[in-house]
């Protein structure tokens, strides 16, 4: 376990994991991070699927399974029996989706029937300029209103590369009025707030292009910011309270690297229990800086322990500057550089708040 990762406060919130059923999508968006396409023939096993659902039902913190992918709707006679278990066991659903089972509205209102009676309650959808090139805005205007007929929390997942509001933006694209949106950013820790304004509005979640899978070959679509912009200590909630599992077993501390910054994966399903994978991401200290201060102080630890590491071209999004900072770094590094760090601000408290130098970062063995 790492130095300091028992001396911080958690965060009281309730946690949620998500299952990556498959990669497999319906449709190709050149910006998608893992990379899906309808031609992919990975697919986790239903009963280690269920097996994980049992496992997070008997872990306290968790109290939701999000489904994810690919897209999930694929198969749709799993996900609906996957959904009845999390009900029975007592764990709120949300599933993510582009929404192409609505391009005709009665049949995503029978679709979507379908899993709100197993148990359903939210939907998130992913939607931006990039699955316009595949799917008509009006598929998705007919998901949100099959949503809402059923009662059910919608959420929509957009990726703004543009200079206007991004809720603006998202309300020109697909043709909604902008008076039935609410940024979800305003309201992200509070879960009474949240359910509050999602019977109301849709609540859209937006943030920058990362450059990971296919949009990495879409550098000319990305907006960078210039590293100032990105506050330090501005905890992130995401990390260790949304863990994600893949089709392969790994499980990933959270789905913004993508599966592909091996720091954030934690271990694989096939050789650990979930529990054991749990208590054992909890203990990270680089997790834990991400937690309790933020990506931007994770990222000036690494930068001032390890100089030459990066360019000055800026990053797109928050999330970007946290998968790039440990990007090509193995765990053992990004640990120490972390644990030195909460060990110096565990002697500054104790210390009454004054700064407490602590042994340089060296890469001497």
């Amino acid at each position: 376990m790492s130095a300091c990762a028992s001396s911080l406060r958690p965060i009281p919130r309730s946690r949620e994991f998500a299952l990556m059923l498959s990669r497999r999508c319906n449709i190709e968006c050149r910006h998608c991070g893992i990379e899906s396409h309808p031609r992919i023939t990975d697919h986790m096993p239903l009963a280690t699927a269920e097996r994980l659902i049992r496992e997070a039902a008997a872990i306290p913190d968790f109290g939701k399974v999000t489904f994810t992918g690919g897209e999930p709707f694929m198969r749709p006679d799993e996900l609906e029996h996957l959904i009845g278990l999390c009900t029975e066991l007592g764990l709120a659903t949300r599933v993510v989706s582009n929404g192409f089972w609505a391009r005709h509205l009665d049949k995503g209102m029978a679709m979507l029937g379908r899993m709100r009676r197993a148990g359903l309650t939210e939907i998130n959808f992913s939607a931006d300029r990039f699955h316009l090139e595949f799917l008509a805005a009006e598929t998705l205007r007919n998901a949100l209103a099959c949503a809402h007929a059923h009662d059910l929390l919608r959420i929509v997942s957009f990726v703004c590369t543009g200079e206007q509001d991004p809720v603006d933006e998202f309300a020109g694209l697909y043709g909604i009025p902008h008076d039935e949106l609410f940024d979800l950013r305003n309201i992200l820790d509070d879960e009474e707030l949240i359910q509050v304004f999602g019977k109301s509005h849709i609540l859209v979640y937006y943030g920058g292009l990362i450059g990971l899978g296919r949009a990495e070959r879409s550098a000319h679509e990305r907006r960078y910011h210039p590293l100032e912009t990105f506050g330090r200590n501005r905890p992130c909630g995401e990390v260790v309270n949304k863990p994600v599992i893949y089709p392969d077993g790994a499980f990933q501390a959270c789905c913004c690297a993508g599966g592909k910054i091996s720091a954030f994966t934690v271990g694989n399903i096939h050789e650990a229990s979930l529990v054991d994978l749990y208590t054992r991401m909890q203990a990270r200290a680089h997790f834990r800086v991400i937690n309790t201060h933020g990506p931007r102080v994770l990222f000036d630890e690494i930068a001032a322990a390890l100089p030459d590491r990066f360019d000055q071209r800026g990053f797109t999004s928050i999330c970007e500057l946290c998968v790039r900072a440990t990007d090509g770094l193995d765990v053992e590094t990004v640990e120490t550089i972390s644990d030195r760090f909460l060990l110096a601000e565990m002697l500054r408290e104790l210390d009454g708040g004054e700064p407490v130098q602590v042994p340089a970062y060296t890469t001497a063995r």
